[in-house]
C-alpha cells in the first residue's frame, strides 16, 4: 500500500517521521545509492558527466596514449573532489545506520568509494570501484590512495595503473552483482538514494523510501518519496532514528 507520494520538490516532517519509523521497525533495512547522493561532494551526476564524454575518462586506450590528460580530467571529476571533500552527509549517515544494526548493506552504481571511505563496511559496488587499481604492465593490484597521484604509475614496475572500472571497460562485477541480488531478495525496507539504476530488481514485498530531488523511475514503485535535498533528508531523518 502507498503510505506517501510528493511530486513537489519539497518534504514535511511528517515524510521525515514516516522514514524514520519505518527505519526503526525494519529488519533488513539496505539502501540503494547512485551519482545523486555524491554530487554534494562535487562529484557530477550522471547529467553533467554525459557532457564529459569528449574527455574520454572511460577508454583505457586515451588512458595509455594520453596519460597527464586523461588523469587530469579523473581528478577534476573524482578523485579530488572524493579526497578534498569527502563523504557527504548521506554517505556518513548510512554508515551510522549500519554501524548501529539498521541498516544491513548498501548497493551503489557508484564507483567513487564514498560509502567505504564513510565507514560502510558492506557494500555491493556492481560497477567496481576506485578502490582497485591495475599496473598495466605487471598487474598489481593497488587501493585508492595511489590515484591522489598526478599520474599515478606503479611502484614495482614504473608502469601506468588504469583503475578498475576503465581496466573492466565501465563492465559489471558479478561478484558485486549477485550479493546486491541477494540482498534485495531477503529486504523489507529499501532506501533508495540519488539513485534511478537497479530499479527491477527490489522484490516485490519490501517497502520502498525513494529520495531524490527530482522524478524518476522508482517514483512508480515507492511507498514513500522525499523530493529534496538527500544530505537534509537524512541529517533530520538521523535526529530521529532511535
Amino acid at each position: 500500500m502507498r503510505l506517501f507520494s510528493k511530486t513537489a520538490n519539497s518534504f514535511t516532517d511528517s515524510d521525515i517521521d514516516q522514514l524514520a519509523k519505518l527505519i526503526n521497525q525494519s529488519q533488513h533495512t539496505y539502501a540503494i545509492t547512485g551519482a545523486g547522493i555524491s554530487t554534494a561532494a562535487g562529484i557530477p551526476d550522471l547529467q553533467h558527466l554525459s557532457g564529459l564524454t569528449s574527455m574520454s575518462l572511460s577508454s583505457e586506450s586515451n588512458l595509455e596514449q594520453h596519460p597527464t590528460s586523461f588523469y587530469r580530467g579523473f581528478h577534476r571529476i573524482f578523485i579530488d573532489p572524493i579526497f578534498d571533500n569527502g563523504p557527504t552527509t548521506s554517505h556518513r549517515a548510512l554508515a551510522k545506520l549500519e554501524e548501529t544494526g539498521k541498516l544491513d548493506g548498501v548497493v551503489t552504481t557508484n564507483v567513487d568509494y564514498l560509502h567505504e571511505i564513510a565507514g560502510n563496511k558492506h557494500v555491493a559496488d556492481i560497477w567496481r570501484s576506485l578502490n582497485v587499481n591495475h599496473c598495466l604492465n605487471c598487474g598489481k593490484i593497488y587501493d585508492i590512495n595511489i590515484l591522489k597521484e598526478a599520474v599515478p604509475r606503479c611502484p614495482a614496475c614504473g608502469s601506468l595503473i588504469s583503475p578498475d572500472p576503465i581496466f573492466h571497460h565501465i563492465g559489471i562485477d558479478d561478484h558485486a552483482y549477485e550479493q546486491a541480488n541477494e540482498w534485495m531478495a531477503q529486504a523489507d525496507l529499501v532506501i533508495v538514494v540519488g539513485s534511478n539504476g537497479y530499479y527491477s530488481n527490489v522484490n516485490s514485498h519490501a517497502t520502498v523510501v525513494n529520495i531524490n530531488r527530482a522524478a524518476n523511475d522508482f517514483d512508480s514503485r515507492a511507498n514513500l518519496t522525499l523530493r529534496g535535498d538527500a544530505d537534509q533528508i537524512m541529517a533530520a531523518v538521523m535526529k530521529k532514528v532511535a
